[in-house]
């Protein structure tokens, strides 16, 4: 008796105790996603083979072209590199903060060896990752990084969302397969992390136990110590009013920002480094104009350099950017629709940085989520649109001509989409109605 207990708590305790079975709509569009991305992965792994082969013969003919894929994981072996060195910001000029460097040092640690045997050689990033790979350390550091990432992902998801068993392992392949996880792994940039803690601050964060909320909180601070940008999602505290808990995420971000220098062999003395380094990172023409850019940043540039009106991109620049923060953060927290706030917030996570590669797009996983939650509730329209935006983002055979600009408009347009549908049933509504009713 008592062992039948115990069988029954402990299923209502596991990963699955809270699942929340699909309707047969959700169903057909999961299908369809997972269809899409699966195909368009085994296509895209074709094309990498092709290449690939075309890449070494290039090389062999001393063309350069191609070294940005022959130094694939260059993320990954770049971090791990500073992460030993004694001033990642004045050795290395890195422009990670501290805790995006940290991360990786136990990974780090797998392959010293290795990067011993190359230290006393001038090389690029590209040059040195083409031969830390060829080490089995590399490997298995890298192996222990993927699985280790994205089991967590997958479970967090997983939990948050309620998913039955078959819909998890579908859209944990998804996870796995789509585009800007994929080239995310290729990079082997440590915005997984942030992805984990920002996945970990939305399960917690409503939690009745008081500890875990505040866990959640901490979570959503070490999201923005890694990647900046992921404390937006700190529209979905303010949004309940949770004004003394967003104040703390502030006070334990600029905490936790001063004392992971301490981490550090210099200490504080790398603040000023690391504050120039992304300075230099952040303004940097070539990667503003760089056809793998997606932010509103580089197509501003894009579009004034077409114009010759470079000496006004700075003026339109702060103008685009301050407006179109300004008018999300109104629409997130005014917004009653999860799913609005969802886009909203990716969509920032996004476009705002100056330099924003195609791997930030993992993101768009959580309002991907939202969307196949509320799929019953939805307009046409919105079904409809989203199922091509989500195709758009997640194709993986997209990554190969290395020019997102497609991409990048697929977020602007849901972002644009969301924030008039915010002002035009939410924010406006009650102004007509208060008109009608004083007429």
């Amino acid at each position: 008796m008592n062992s039948e207990i115990t069988v029954k708590n402990a299923r209502k305790r596991g990963l699955f105790s809270k699942q929340v079975a699909f309707s047969a709509q959700q169903n057909r569009i999961l299908n369809i996603f997972f269809y899409t991305v699966l195909a368009g992965t085994f296509v895209a792994m074709l094309g990498i083979i092709l290449y690939y082969v075309y890449a070494y013969a290039a090389l062999s003919s001393g063309n350069h072209a191609f070294d940005w894929l022959l130094g694939i994981f260059s993320d990954f072996v770049y971090i791990m590199n500073v992460s030993l060195e004694e001033s990642p910001y004045l050795i290395e000029d890195s422009s990670y903060p501290p805790i995006a460097i940290i991360v990786l040092y136990p990974f780090a640690l797998i392959c010293k060896g290795v990067f011993a045997q190359y230290a006393n050689q001038v090389l690029t990033v590209d040059q040195l990752t083409s031969k830390v790979i060829l080490h089995a350390e590399f490997w298995i550091a890298m192996i222990i990084f993927f699985v280790v990432c994205s089991a967590l992902i997958i479970l967090i998801v997983t939990r948050k969302y309620r998913l039955p068993p078959v819909q998890a392992v579908k859209i944990g392949i998804i996870i796995l397969t789509s585009a800007p996880f994929v080239y995310a792994v290729m990079r082997g940039n440590t915005i997984y992390f942030a992805m984990i803690f920002l996945l970990l601050f939305l399960l917690l964060y409503k939690s009745d136990n008081a500890i875990l909320r505040e866990l959640g909180y901490i979570s959503l601070v070490l999201a923005g110590l890694i990647k900046i940008y992921p404390l937006f999602f700190g529209v979905f505290l303010l949004c309940k009013k949770k004004i003394w808990a967003s104040a703390r995420v502030a006070i334990y971000t600029f905490a936790f920002f001063g004392l992971s220098f301490l981490l550090l062999d210099r200490g504080m003395s790398d603040l000023l480094p690391f504050i120039t380094n992304l300075g230099e990172f952040a303004s940097n023409d070539l990667r503003l104009i760089a056809g793998n850019n997606l932010s509103i940043s580089s197509i501003l540039y894009k579009l004034c350099a077409l114009l010759s009106i470079k000496s006004a991109f700075g003026a339109i620049n702060i103008i685009a950017l301050v407006a179109v923060f300004a008018v999300s953060t109104l629409c997130a927290v005014y917004t009653k629709s999860d799913f609005s706030r969802y886009v909203i917030a990716a969509a920032i996570v996004i476009l705002i940085p100056s330099i924003s590669y195609f791997y930030v797009l993992i993101f768009t996983l959580l309002p991907f989520m939202q969307f196949i939650k509320n799929y019953d509730d939805m307009s046409e329209i919105r079904k409809k649109l989203y199922t091509v935006l989500f195709i758009v983002i997640f194709f993986t055979p997209a990554i190969l001509p290395k020019y997102f600009i497609l991409q990048s408009l697929a977020v602007i347009v849901m972002l644009v989409f969301e924030c008039k549908e915010v002002f035009k049933n939410e924010l406006l509504k009650p102004k007509e109605a208060k008109v009608a009713a004083s007429a």
